[in-house]
């Protein structure tokens, strides 16, 4: 048979080395630290040589996703690291979005950032979860970074995907996405 009419890659934010908190769009360096964002790299480059599009994929949460807030709901979380550091989140049911978007509308050679539109800082995150459930704010430990994703500080823009697929994630920010979970799962 042919060959597809066209290729998707699903990458990661964590290509974007940033460490400052700032913001990174896709005319960002991609300069990672860590050895599996040199990898995503170099496979992004091996896909967009041969016309693919590129997905750089922020924290996905959802059913049975979502790291910090499954270790909040068994009263194990901790705040690790600097605490105003920025997480950037897209909900399980987006990345769906975001993929049939762009097979249907991108151009090949298109990278494009697929994450929700409000990056929030790791203690702004604990601190809503805290007033939604009604407990205490996990206890802090700078001193830790227990996570692979606590190495960088950075808020991802979406704002170029969001023009060139002419689409909307279903969960604007994270509030949406997991107030909706923690209804379906019961926990509000």
């Amino acid at each position: 048979g042919s060959p597809p009419q066209k290729y998707l890659f699903t990458s990661s934010t964590g290509v974007y080395g940033q460490t400052n908190g700032s913001w990174v769009s896709e005319d960002s360096p991609a300069e990672p630290s860590s050895e599996t964002g040199r990898t995503l790299l170099e496979a992004e480059s091996l896909a967009l040589s041969i016309g693919g599009i590129v997905l750089r994929l922020s924290g996905i949460y959802g059913p049975d996703r979502g790291h910090l807030y499954r270790q909040f709901l068994k009263g194990e979380a901790v705040i690790t690291g600097n605490p105003n550091r920025w997480m950037n989140m897209v909900h399980r049911d987006d990345v769906i979005g975001y993929i049939l978007a762009a097979m249907e509308t991108a151009d090949p050679g298109t990278v494009l950032n697929a994450t929700d539109n409000e990056p929030v800082t790791q203690q702004d995150f604990s601190q809503w979860l805290a007033d939604q459930l009604d407990r205490p704010l996990p206890p802090q430990k700078p001193d830790v970074i227990s996570h692979k994703r606590a190495q960088t500080n950075k808020r991802v823009a979406n704002s170029y995907a969001r023009e060139i697929l002419s689409w909307t994630p279903k969960y604007p920010t994270w509030r949406e996405g997991y107030a909706k979970l923690m209804e379906s799962e019961g926990v509000l």
